[in-house]
């Protein structure tokens, strides 16, 4: 194409002859638009034929860049259970009912409502004696004591029979038991008299002489509440005959009755002799 464009542009030489087949095709204007044509076609394919082989070599070049993969968000946590309401408490009243039932292992049965509140103006009727280290002891059945353990009874009625059977119960055992330690700590209110009393009984190192204990003799009820008792006891003393009146003070505290020292850890406030039982009641194990 391009030597016979350069041949069309000088001018012709006449000195020389053409040949024939150019002197029988002469040139015209059709026929240089028809090779124009020819030129754009085969460019043209020649352009698509490049892109298709690079399309087919390359095909990652033209295609867009793959997209990050999305992670699909987490299962949602299973919706935890309602917790059940728990059910309201009655409160608690720091006296305990009369008519409710015996607790669970370890702890005292409440006073059944059934028993009787009135002072015991004559010995009660249910009661049996037992002997501790020398010294007779009542138990009722109805009144106490429920728990024995060692040298621990504990577990007394709320009632005022009760109250006198743990006074003195509780003022003999605190005394004359060889785990001493174990009474006072379950059975003696805490305070400046329990420590006085600790304190002095340490000083023992013999066993007490249970001959100079007193027996019950007599007793009278000097005054009651179901928190307070104060329980007149009346002592013996079977080697002199002699009689002495001791004041004994018990609380009800923690479901069951205890003693209460005095400051100085003495049982009574004061020993009173007497010479005859009158304006008490009678009753002894011995």
């Amino acid at each position: 194409m391009t030597s016979t464009s350069r041949r069309s542009a000088e001018p012709p030489d006449l000195s020389t002859p053409p040949p024939p087949s150019e002197a029988a095709a002469p040139r015209s204007p059709r026929g240089a638009a028809f090779w124009a044509a020819a030129v754009f076609v085969a460019l043209t394919a020649a352009l698509a034929v490049a892109v298709l082989v690079r399309t087919e070599r390359h095909p990652a070049a033209d295609r867009p860049p793959p997209r990050a993969p999305v992670p699909s968000p987490p299962p949602a946590p299973a919706a935890a259970p309602p917790v059940p309401s728990l059910p309201s408490l009655p409160l608690m009243s720091s006296t305990p009912s009369p008519t409710r039932s015996a607790a669970g292992p370890g702890r005292c049965p409440a006073t059944p409502g059934t028993a009787s509140q009135e002072l015991p103006e004559q010995p009660p009727a249910d009661v049996t004696w037992t002997v501790f280290h020398g010294v007779a002891e009542p138990v009722s059945r109805e009144h106490g004591p429920h728990r024995k353990e060692a040298g621990v009874h504990r577990c007394y009625a709320r009632t005022p029979t009760g109250a006198l059977i743990a006074a003195w119960q509780i003022a003999t055992r605190f005394v004359l038991a060889d785990d001493w330690r174990r009474v006072v700590e379950t059975q003696v209110m805490p305070g400046p008299g329990r420590d006085a009393y600790v304190a002095q009984r340490r000083q023992v190192r013999t066993g007490l002489d249970t001959g100079g204990k007193g027996q019950l003799a007599a007793y009278a009820i000097a005054s009651y509440t179901p928190e307070v008792a104060t329980v007149q006891l009346v002592s013996r003393f079977a080697a002199t005959g002699r009689l002495q009146v001791s004041t004994v003070t018990v609380v009800w505290s923690d479901g069951d009755w205890r003693l209460r020292l005095q400051p100085d850890g003495s049982v009574s406030p004061s020993v009173q002799a007497v010479t005859s039982l009158a304006g008490f009641v009678p009753w002894s194990g011995v």
